[in-house]
């Protein structure tokens, strides 16, 4: 129950309408595009094939990895920084992840009201091989119990990056243990900073929207 309550609500947030310098917020946040842009793909790739070798992914090293084909919204990125942005700024102010003020926060948000949906495809992905699951067809999965006569998988949702300017972006992520359905592994929005020419990820912020 919990498993299909946590993809009903990723469903929702696909269609749900920090330093004070001179952050320069992306004028395409917004932009319906077929394909990632060479920044978008850099971001992605660093990202997916860095946080897939990690320590807490060791007993899943045998698994396939699927990601729903329906791109997360990268308004959720934006409401997950708001979120800690609402609860921790006051007592945190000197961290060093608050790329947004509340007005721009505001003004992403409003950029994003009619975001497109975007649909991975396995060209996306250079370094990780992935396979695609449209999102009715891991609900259906979910519904019938058909996961436990399925290979070993890891699934995944993931977001296009949000890029708020030229070395800092924002990408959501969600992975989950497909033999169970889609039991949670971890979830978080992270903060990806650009390090000469590589994205590497340097802070994380909490959704709210799970808990």
């Amino acid at each position: 129950m919990k498993n299909l309550i946590t993809a009903l609500l990723l469903i929702f947030l696909f269609s749900c309408s920090g330093q004070k310098n001179n952050n320069t917020i992306n004028p395409k946040a917004n932009s319906a595009q077929s394909n990632l842009t060479e920044t978008e793909s850099n971001i992605v790739n660093e990202f997916l094939g860095s946080e897939l070798k990690k320590d807490r992914y060791k007993n899943y090293k045998d698994y396939e990895v699927f990601l729903i084909e329906e791109a997360v919204k990268k308004t959720k990125s934006i409401y997950a920084y708001e979120y800690t942005y609402k609860n921790f700024y006051k007592r945190e102010r000197e961290r060093e992840y608050w790329i947004l003020d509340s007005v721009q926060i505001k003004r992403l948000k409003s950029d994003l009201e009619t975001e497109k949906q975007y649909y991975w495809k396995i060209s996306d992905f250079k370094n990780t091989k992935v396979s695609l699951y449209k999102y009715q067809e891991l609900r259906t999965i979910i519904k019938t119990g058909a996961y436990v006569n399925l290979p070993k998988r890891l699934i995944i949702f993931l977001s296009k990056p949000l890029i708020i300017n030229e070395s800092t972006a924002l990408i959501s992520f969600d992975i989950g243990n497909g033999t169970l359905g889609n039991n949670e592994i971890t979830h978080f929005t992270v903060l990806m900073k650009k390090n000469e020419k590589k994205w590497i990820a340097k802070d994380y912020f909490e959704d709210g929207a799970f808990q």
